[in-house]
C-alpha cells in the first residue's frame, strides 16, 4: 500500500491554511487565549485553542451550516483548503479514481450542548433533528 498526501489544509487556533499556520509555528505563537465561545468563569481551566478568525458564512452552504457544528464547519473547510492545495478538482476526476482518508476523535460537541441545554430547559419539541447527527463525533469523516 503506498500513502500519498496531496494536500494540506489546516484550521488551527494559530492560524487557518498552511503558510499562516507555519509562520506561527516557526516564530512560536502560540493558539491560546481566553475562553470566548461560552462563560468559563465558574469553571477552573480559563484557557483555551479557539479558532477565532474563522466564520463559516462564504465557506459553508446556510443550509448545512445549520444542521452541523462549528467543529463540521471547519473540518470542511480544512478539506477545501487541503484539496486547494493538491490543486484538485473532484468533479473534474474520473468517478472512483480519488480516496480520501479522514479520521477525527471529536465532533459536535457545541451543537449538542446547545440541544442538550434546549431540552433540558425548553422540552424535546425545541431540538431540531439535526442533533442526531450533529453531535456525533464521526460526523466530520
Amino acid at each position: 500500500m503506498t500513502a500519498v498526501i496531496t494536500g494540506i489544509g489546516i484550521a488551527a487556533p494559530n492560524g487557518i491554511g498552511t503558510e499562516t499556520y507555519w509562520e506561527a509555528v516557526l516564530s512560536g505563537t502560540s493558539g491560546l487565549g481566553p475562553i470566548t465561545r461560552f462563560d468559563a468563569s465558574d469553571y477552573p481551566v480559563k484557557v483555551a485553542g479557539e479558532v477565532a478568525e474563522f466564520c463559516a458564512s462564504g465557506y459553508v452552504p446556510g443550509r448545512l451550516a445549520v444542521q452541523t457544528d462549528r467543529w463540521t464547519h471547519l473540518a470542511l473547510h480544512a478539506a477545501d483548503l487541503a484539496l486547494a492545495d493538491a490543486q484538485l478538482r473532484p468533479a473534474e476526476l474520473p468517478e472512483f479514481e480519488m480516496a480520501v482518508m479522514t479520521a477525527s476523535s471529536s465532533g459536535g460537541t457545541e451543537f449538542g450542548q446547545e440541544e442538550i441545554q434546549r431540552l433540558w430547559s425548553r422540552g424535546p419539541e425545541h431540538v431540531t433533528a439535526y442533533q442526531s447527527i450533529a453531535w456525533f463525533y464521526a460526523v466530520n469523516t
